[in-house]
């Protein structure tokens, strides 16, 4: 095992870089610490003052490509009391995509900012020129592959049918104060400018896409396709979880209305609400942890522009497929560690990860003007061959109503100083009008 994890480890740290690292360590037993976790790993480092990472990021996401840039993450583990807690915790993103995307993005979360209150914020901005666009109300819009990103081999006149260009900036910060043990109440405020317009490539024409035909027929209402939008919410949050980034027990339940408002050519109201519920059930304590998750977001009163629109991304599956004013969602893990190790004065995990999704949209968004448009078709003559007619908009052929859409798979994980954990899955959709097959490499696990 010892010798695998070496092996494992020298690939991490080669795709993703070796870290720079400054703080303060003493080797001590788990049981030497303020908040121990469930299970701990055996006589870990424990970090104290500042902990610096900076890393070169290579990630790979099937929506995006493969993207290339830089990652830091800076801990704040004060007197080493709370490890693997922290005091401070702030994260910068910088991601350039193969498929021209790029991201920027900030984030910060602590507890001990303001006495007795959490305080999380985030910022960040995406520009993405090939943004995926598959339509409303999950199977009900049909999906062709013949359709999906495809180029001419001269470089020029390919089809992008499905994809649309997103601007995007959005900020929120977020505030949470105890009520009683493992129940606090939230309360945040949000922002986001949106702006979506016509593929603008050079070998794509972008008025021939879903996107494009969406706004012609007013599916997607021109003043939608841009605006400013800001939002407060409000909830509670019972937790009980061991440790948040890697959980072997607890439960962890969320309710959360929020009152927001877009703003274009008028002013468009909504309410909405949202519902998660996880637990994590340790089936051999160190080793071995199924997770599951059942979620719910949706639209109690007033309208949401289409970007604003509740959607699920399956692992496997095309990231906005399932979109309509209400979305629910049911996932599974099972959690496998299968080493733990010092290395490079650091605390190392390793471990495999198996999963399966499922969800749908339970409140469908303009659904009868959707069906009506099922005259709408698409041709297009690609390298001399015509691929169509489709009808692009609904075909009926395929699916009249929505259904239940499901995805498998697995991946690994590793974690470093229990806070830095990266995990790398492949996903495959039950049906293919939901993908083929998704390739993620994220910060953290999907819940």
């Amino acid at each position: 095992m010892k010798r695998t994890s070496t092996i494992l480890l020298s690939i991490v740290l080669l795709s993703a870089g070796l870290p720079v690292l400054a703080g303060n360590d003493r080797t001590v037993p788990t049981d030497d610490r303020n908040d121990p976790v469930a299970v701990p790993l055996k006589k870990e480092i424990a970090k104290s003052g500042w902990n610096i990472g900076l890393l070169p990021a290579f990630y790979y996401n099937s929506d995006l490509g493969f993207s290339v840039g830089a990652l830091a993450q800076v801990f704040d583990y004060g007197d080493g009391t709370v490890y693997p807690n922290y005091r401070h915790k702030f994260t910068a993103n910088v991601n350039l995509y193969s498929r021209g995307a790029k991201q920027i993005s900030m984030n910060y979360d602590s507890k001990y900012l303001v006495p007795g209150k959490r305080v999380t914020a985030s910022v960040s901005y995406m520009d993405n020129p090939l943004c995926g666009f598959y339509g409303f109300n999950g199977a009900v819009s049909p999906y062709y592959a013949d359709l999906d990103l495809r180029k001419s081999s001269d470089d020029s006149d390919g089809i992008a049918f499905y994809a649309t260009h997103q601007q995007q900036l959005s900020a929120n910060v977020d505030l949470q104060g105890r009520l009683a043990d493992g129940l606090t109440w939230l309360g945040g405020a949000s922002y986001s400018w949106q702006h979506y317009d016509d593929v603008n490539f050079r070998v794509y024409d972008g008025t021939e896409s879903l996107y494009h035909q969406y706004v012609e027929n007013g599916l997607i209402p021109e003043e939608d396709t841009h605006g400013h939008r800001v939002g407060l919410k409000g909830g509670l949050v019972y937790d009980t979880r061991d440790f948040e980034t890697n959980p072997e027990r607890g439960l962890f339940a969320s309710v959360t209305t929020s009152g927001s408002a877009s703003f274009s050519n008028g002013v468009k109201p909504s309410l909405t609400l949202s519902a998660d519920l996880r637990q994590y059930i340790p089936l051999w304590p160190g080793h071995i942890t199924l997770a599951w998750q059942l979620a719910y977001n949706g639209l109690l009163a007033g309208s949401l522009p289409f970007y604003a629109l509740p959607s699920f991304a399956m692992r496997g599956s095309f990231g906005s497929r399932i979109t309509g004013n209400g979305v629910a969602w049911a996932s599974a893990d099972l959690r496998v560690r299968l080493a733990t190790f010092q290395a490079f004065r650091q605390n190392f995990e390793l471990g495999l990860v198996g999963f399966a999704d499922a969800g749908a949209v339970v409140q469908s968004h303009r659904l009868a003007e959707q069906t009506a448009l099922e005259t709408c078709q698409v041709t297009k003559t690609l390298d001399g061959q015509v691929i169509g007619p489709y009808a692009s908009i609904h075909d009926h052929m395929i699916a009249n109503r929505e259904r239940l859409h499901t995805s498998t798979g697995g991946g690994f994980w590793f974690a470093m100083n229990r806070n830095f954990l990266t995990a790398i899955e492949f996903g495959r959709p039950g049906n293919p009008q939901d993908g083929n097959f998704g390739v993620y490499i994220n910060m953290g696990f999907s819940f």
